[in-house]
């Protein structure tokens, strides 16, 4: 498997992002279509300032990219077929915040998996809190998933929606969860730079 490495360039505590296939070759992410690194890669690995690290396919074009002294936030595109020529799309989103105080941490704590007032607790994945809700996207429906937990003295959120579909295969549903499972597992302190030798270097 193929494998290309993100790292967050320090903005206060928790910033923005560069990629590096090898010293001669390095692009950015954060238009709303894969840089060739990322469509060459099987997975993507991101970092954020060596606290945590995350892994996404790696044809997940990047659709946002915001960075705060307090706040870091990616979202990615999860391609689906049936939504070609549809105003919707299936989207993830990571969020990861700095929580500076133990006060930041059991504030982050306490609050609830999904901001959603209609959002039914569940368990996917051990040691992050969910919540699962509906919501209208102009005529469309959409399942939402919020899910949360603290890595790093970093409060780490991540949002999946998908739009219900005429065309999305009958197991749409479960595929989807799992890749939100599979994302939420991939979430961790930092481990190094992957056994592949893919370099990760600061850009100036």
């Amino acid at each position: 498997m193929r494998r290309l490495l993100c790292t967050f360039l320090i903005l206060g505590s928790c910033g923005t992002f560069t990629c590096s296939t090898s010293p001669a070759q390095n692009s950015t992410l954060g238009s709303t279509k894969a840089s060739p690194g990322t469509a060459a890669a099987d997975v993507v690995d991101f970092t954020i300032v060596d606290r945590i690290q995350f892994s996404v396919p790696g044809n997940w074009p990047v659709i946002a990219n915001r960075s705060t002294n307090e706040k870091t936030l990616f979202a990615f595109q999860i391609p689906n077929p049936a939504d070609k020529g549809t105003p919707d799309s299936s989207n993830l989103s990571i969020t990861a915040a700095d929580l500076k105080t133990a006060q930041d941490k059991d504030s982050f704590q306490n609050e609830p998996a999904s901001p959603d007032p209609s959002a039914q607790a569940r368990k996917l994945v051990e040691g992050w809190a969910c919540g699962v809700f509906s919501a209208m996207q102009k005529s469309t429906h959409y399942v939402i998933w919020d899910c949360r937990r603290l890595v790093a003295d970093c409060g780490v959120s991540v949002r999946i929606a998908w739009p219900q579909l005429s065309k999305n295969p009958p197991d749409y549903d479960n595929q989807m969860e799992m890749v939100l499972s599979k994302l939420l597992t991939s979430v961790g302190p930092f481990k190094g730079v992957p056994e592949s030798g893919i370099l990760r270097r600061p850009v100036n």
